[in-house]
């Protein structure tokens, strides 16, 4: 049997410019292989299977998200209970605009050589909001606008999950803790609470800081503070004693001694300094 191509004006109307639906794949058997002339970005979101996909096996389990291209050929079978994934289909015009646009030179995401395509393991909690970003886009009319809308908070996600060096490998739930420690009532939470926003117990956190990142994680909780204040005294007239307050420090002359040591002057020379109009 041959290998089917889908056609996108088969699953879009004539007013509409991508498809995009919920799917629960329930066969535990091989569905029909196919590749098609569009682009396709898929998610999934319970439930585990496997990828057919350009004759590999690939298990997909919650937090998968797979690029595929017009050429890929692919399918999927379930385990039992089911895999529940998302799906969203657009023209090559618009991914050829992106090409140009952002990924000039870029050989990752639809553009990787590989014979595997684009494929991440994010956090369950980073497929809820893509998922949940979906189902307002759905809201709407399924116009380019949207499209883009959609497409450009995925790609900002995944930047934001791989905004480290290659060689450093950080794990999917320590990238998503790393970004959310980023508020005063976390910061006043310290290591405990980086700790229970990776949802991994600290010992186990401190290991895999150290190993990934080469610091320990009370090492990286004071880095992150600090980056959080640089900010505040860069676009901010809060008081330094807020400040201080808001980076989790009860004493202000330990928060004056840690920044110094990190940025070499400062919080009150750090502010002059970067908030003078040039």
């Amino acid at each position: 049997m041959g290998v089917k191509k889908f056609l996108l004006k088969n699953c879009i109307r004539d007013d509409e410019a991508f498809h995009l639906a919920r799917v629960t794949i329930h066969s535990r058997h091989d569905l029909s292989l196919h590749r098609h002339n569009y682009a396709e970005i898929f998610w999934v979101e319970s439930g585990s299977g496997t990828h057919l996909i350009n004759d590999r096996k690939i298990m997909l389990e919650p937090g998968h998200l797979v690029m595929i291209r017009p050429d890929d050929q692919h399918t999927f079978t379930s385990a039992r209970g089911g895999l529940t994934l998302m799906n969203l289909a657009f023209p090559l015009d618009t991914l050829h605009h992106l090409r140009n646009r952002y990924f000039a030179g870029v050989d990752s995401f639809f553009w990787t050589p590989d014979v595997v395509p684009y494929q991440i393991l994010l956090a369950v909690s980073s497929v809820r909001r893509i998922s949940q970003r979906a189902e307002e886009v759905l809201q709407n009319r399924k116009s380019s606008f949207y499209l883009d809308h959609l497409l450009l908070f995925i790609f900002r996600l995944l930047f934001d999950n791989d905004n480290l060096p290659a060689d450093q490998k950080i794990p999917s739930w320590l990238n998503h803790a790393i970004r959310g420690f980023s508020t005063p009532p976390m910061f006043k939470q310290g290591v405990r609470g980086f700790a229970v926003l990776a949802e991994r117990n600290i010992d186990h956190v401190n290991r895999t800081v150290q190993r990934t990142l080469h610091k320990t994680l009370t090492d990286l909780v004071t880095e992150l503070r600090m980056n959080f204040a640089s900010k505040q005294l860069s676009i901010t007239n809060t008081p330094i004693k807020t400040i201080c307050n808001d980076c989790g420090f009860t004493n202000l002359g330990h928060f004056y001694k840690t920044f110094k040591e990190v940025y070499h002057q400062t919080p009150s020379a750090y502010r002059r300094s970067n908030q003078t109009i040039v």
